[in-house]
Parts: structure tokens; C-alpha cells; sequence
């Protein structure tokens, strides 16, 4: 999930060099290249104080919370970009469709990316550290991915790389609500330690620690 909008990120910027959906130059226009960041930035502020109020009031199981803000994320993402695939050169909706998208991705924050603290407390740093890694592995591959889908520069190539997006994004959303869980695993304790209390009880919200990765 973390990956995949690096590769969106990458794409546009790479299409309003080439002007292939007729997007302005960087140069040109800053608004359209630091809004999607600012609404990545305001969204994960946004989605982290919400999630902190729901746990604190206990309205929903943290478990639920961290699925419903990562589902928001990532089908929010993945509609955004069939947006995109159907607007074809109309700078406007890509436009609106790219800073959406990331609004919607910064939703995660309170999501997914938060979870590993919610798993394992003991070990937050090393389950965060190993997600980052690998999320980071991901966007190594991008260039190399683009680069094979897009040999031509042709629109048409370019929507590949687009579905791949949606795809990518999408179905991680939906491996995350069948399998993902935010319960304090079991060996989040030493041999010696036994749970004092439910994994979800009376547990202390982690939302209060905002993770901006931008």
C-alpha cells in the first residue's frame, strides 16, 4: 500500500515533463506540485486525530478502526486513479484526481502504517523499521517497472502503468482486511510474561504518535 502511490507520484511528474496529459511544468505552476503533498500531510494529521477521538470514546474495536482508515485509503487511492484512467488528457480532473488520491493515501497513517505499534509494542521500532524496508525496496522498482511498461511513451502505455497502480493498491487494501490485524501478538511477550490484560482493553491509543511520511 505504501509503495504503489510512489509509483503514481513518479508517473505524473514524469507525464507533466513529457506534457503527455498536458500537465504544466513544475516550473511553471507550484500550486499543482505541492498540493498533493500538502493534502497527504493534512489528511494523515486529519485521519489520526479522528482515529484517536473513535478509540478514545471506544466506538469501534481498534482492530475495525485500523481496517476502515486503511480500506479508506486504499480504495480512495485506487478510485482516484481509475478517475485518471478515464479522463484521458483533461488536465483539470488529473489533476484533481492526483491530489485526491493522495489525500486519500496520508488516510493511512492511522491505518496500516500504525499498526505494527498496535501488534507489538515491545518491538514497534523493529516491525516498523522492517515495514519501512521493505516499502522502501518498492520504490527502488519503480523506475525499472515504468521504464519496461512505457518503452514507447505512448498514452496508451502510460494507462498500464496506471492500472498497475490501482491494482497494486487495491488488492493490498483487500489482503489487509481478510489478514491484517491490529491485536497485540503473542510473542509480543517474553517467556516469562503473561498478558495482564485483553489485547484490546484498556490499551492506551497509539494514534497520538503521527507518522508523516511524505
Amino acid at each position: 500500500t505504501k509503495c504503489a502511490p510512489f509509483l503514481a507520484i513518479r508517473t505524473l511528474k514524469q507525464l507533466a515533463k513529457d506534457e503527455r496529459l498536458n500537465f504544466p511544468l513544475a516550473s511553471e505552476n507550484g500550486v499543482t506540485s505541492c498540493l498533493p503533498v500538502l493534502l497527504t500531510a493534512l489528511s494523515g494529521v486529519l485521519a489520526s486525530i479522528i482515529s484517536h477521538f473513535v478509540s478514545k470514546k471506544n466506538l469501534i474495536s481498534l482492530n475495525k478502526l485500523r481496517k476502515t482508515t486503511t480500506s479508506i485509503s486504499a480504495f480512495g487511492f485506487s478510485l482516484c486513479m481509475a478517475g485518471i484512467l478515464l479522463a484521458g488528457c483533461d488536465v483539470t480532473i488529473n489533476v484533481l484526481c492526483f491530489s485526491i488520491s493522495l489525500f486519500f493515501k496520508g488516510c493511512a497513517l492511522a491505518g496500516i502504517v500504525i499498526a505494527g505499534v498496535d501488534m507489538a509494542p515491545a518491538f514497534a521500532g523493529t516491525v516498523c523499521g522492517v515495514g519501512s524496508t521493505v516499502a522502501a525496496i518498492g520504490s527502488f522498482l519503480v523506475p525499472v517497472t515504468t521504464g519496461l511498461l512505457t518503452t514507447h511513451e505512448t498514452l496508451s502505455e502510460w494507462r498500464k502503468v496506471f492500472w498497475l497502480n490501482l491494482g497494486v493498491v487495491g488488492s493490498s487494501g483487500i489482503v489487509y482486511i481478510l489478514f491484517g490485524s491490529a491485536e497485540v501478538q503473542p510473542w509480543n511477550y517474553s517467556v516469562d510474561e503473561e498478558p495482564t490484560e485483553a489485547p484490546n482493553e484498556k490499551r492506551k491509543s497509539t494514534e497520538k504518535c503521527f507518522f508523516l511520511e511524505i
